[in-house]
């Protein structure tokens, strides 16, 4: 019985169902397989026949958040963490650790060592205005909650029951700030923005239930670094940039002429299109 499952939500749309291919074939590639299963949660409109079929991934279907709670209708990122709230969530019941991430994400061949004491958080950017930084320590004494971080990430590893619990927080927190901060208007980027609500609401969640008991680091590694892979860079994901590795540009066909063999494997933004492939046709 491998320990460790890794679980993402699989949205019916097609450029996440393609991103989800990278996460499976950065699992392969990575040798992370040996160590881990995949649990895939998906939308039932979702087909299992255009999905990977892979020994050690099970797919469990199950309706969106967003669909199913009228208030999230126009938010689709709640259901990255929306299906931590269903009785279908029991199935990584039986492992001791679990990495929550989205599908635009890559594996790396470090995956196999990460074993840390704390739980570990990837790094996110959407706390660098003054404003940002000030509103979350407000709404944090407001909630009784010590900040102690900025710009916590999306993905997380840890013991399964840790996350169970956090990630529940989170939708709780998710909910609560769209109710006090968001009632009468989106805001706008890179400023208060309800567009990173759920970022918002995970860094309160976190320091919330873990505080100091933390790691920020090695999820969530930039995709468009041209530094070599380190040992400490376990995740990859792939950000909201034009930069090599874009998956805007990947979606849009622009590395199809790409010459693959000039690729190198070893560099982070090489190795995720190396994993992602040309793109569609």
């Amino acid at each position: 019985m491998k320990e460790t499952v890794i679980t993402c939500y699989i949205d019916n749309d097609r450029n996440i169902i393609a991103e989800f291919g990278w996460l499976v074939r950065s699992w392969l590639y990575s040798g992370s397989w040996l160590i881990s299963d995949i649990i895939a949660f998906h939308a039932p409109e979702v087909e299992t026949t255009n999905l990977p079929e892979e020994p050690g991934i099970t797919y469990i279907p199950m309706p969106a958040f967003s669909r199913a709670h009228a208030e999230w209708a126009d938010y689709p990122f709640i259901n990255s963490l929306g299906y931590f709230s269903s009785p279908e969530i029991a199935a990584i019941a039986s492992y001791r650790c679990v990495l929550r991430t989205d599908c635009d994400c890559f594996l790396t061949p470090h995956f196999k060592n990460l074993n840390p004491r704390l739980t570990t958080f990837g790094a996110g950017q959407y706390a660098g205005e003054p404003e940002v930084v000030h509103r979350l320590a407000v709404i944090a004494e407001r909630w009784g909650i010590k900040p102690v971080f900025n710009n916590i990430g999306s993905s997380v590893f840890g013991k399964v029951e840790n996350i169970i619990t956090y990630t529940n927080i989170h939708l709780e927190y998710c909910k609560r700030l769209l109710e006090e901060e968001f009632k009468d208007g989106i805001g706008k980027w890179p400023g208060w923005y309800k567009g990173v609500l759920s970022m918002y609401a995970g860094q309160l969640a976190a320091q919330s239930y873990f505080g100091l008991a933390l790691n920020i680091g090695g999820l969530d590694v930039h995709c468009m670094c041209h530094d070599p892979i380190g040992s400490q860079d376990y995740h990859i994901h792939a950000w909201h940039s034009y930069e090599h590795f874009s998956k805007f540009n990947w979606r849009s066909g622009k590395y199809r002429d790409i010459d693959f063999k000039a690729l190198n494997p070893l560099i982070i933004a090489d190795y995720c299109l190396w994993i992602a492939g040309k793109g569609p046709e």
